[in-house]
């Protein structure tokens, strides 16, 4: 990521970022997720005028990532309200894909009780639950979120914006709770936004994204928080499988 200021046509100032994937030749991807954009500045998915790397300029939008709020009920409860306003705008976009559709979801090394993992295994690879298609994000969750002075600034990072079923952002962000946070600001989280959508949450969708875990993510979480929250990688798999207590419970 960079930040930059240019000059448009018209001579004035604006402030930008231009991300680069640098390592694209591990995702193939990439590129083509460039050109799903509702609306691009500028993007250069072959990378010969940026080094070598897909690249994407887009307009800086102000905030910051927050990690460690004074009121954690309201911070879930904004993170909840903008969610139904994302899935009624009337946006064409690629069909989701449920992305470990590509690999088998397996039960972790540390799974404190396998059974509840392959219980929730064999629930998401049976029928598929039914959804009404809508605008989702499909990457909803704290890391992509903006704020300044403890107000919710800016959604970012929409290269997998798709149409599919909403309960996807619900349970990507809900699993990213758990992984940093607790199972219990997950439930709080869908009870949140349960309240904000006037609709329940379909478990199936919530255990589709809570089995995207794996070992890798006591890894590259980490790294996304960098300082700004304190991270217990070791509890990382119990509280996923909580989680996924909670979740099997509402089937």
């Amino acid at each position: 990521m960079h930040r930059l200021t240019v000059v448009d046509t018209r001579g004035q100032r604006r402030s930008v970022v231009l991300r680069r994937w640098l390592d694209s030749d591990k995702d193939p991807p990439a590129a083509e997720r460039i050109r799903r954009e509702a609306r691009l500045l500028a993007f250069d998915a072959a990378g010969t005028e940026s080094g070598g790397a897909p690249a994407l300029l887009m307009t800086r939008v102000p905030g910051h990532v927050h990690l460690t709020p004074r009121d954690p009920d309201d911070w879930l409860r904004q993170m909840a309200s903008i969610l139904p306003r994302i899935h009624a705008a009337p946006i064409s976009a690629p069909a989701y894909e449920l992305g470990w559709g590509s690999y088998e979801p397996r039960v972790p090394d540390r799974a404190r009780d396998p059974a509840v993992w392959r219980a929730a295994i064999a629930v998401v690879q049976g029928q598929r639950a039914p959804h009404e298609p809508t605008f989702i994000h499909a990457d909803y969750q704290h890391f992509n979120l903006l704020w300044s002075r403890e107000r919710l600034t800016g959604l970012v990072d929409w290269v997998f914006a798709s149409v599919g079923p909403r309960d996807v952002d619900v349970g990507h962000c809900r699993l990213n709770l758990a992984i940093l946070f607790s199972p219990d600001w997950a439930e709080r989280f869908r009870q949140a936004y349960e309240a904000e959508a006037g609709r329940k949450v379909d478990p199936w969708w919530d255990l589709a994204e809570l089995l995207y875990y794996s070992a890798d993510w006591e890894t590259f979480i980490p790294l996304q928080v960098g300082r700004r929250a304190v991270v217990d990688r070791a509890g990382m798999t119990e509280r996923v499988e909580d989680l996924l207590v909670a979740a099997l419970r509402r089937l």
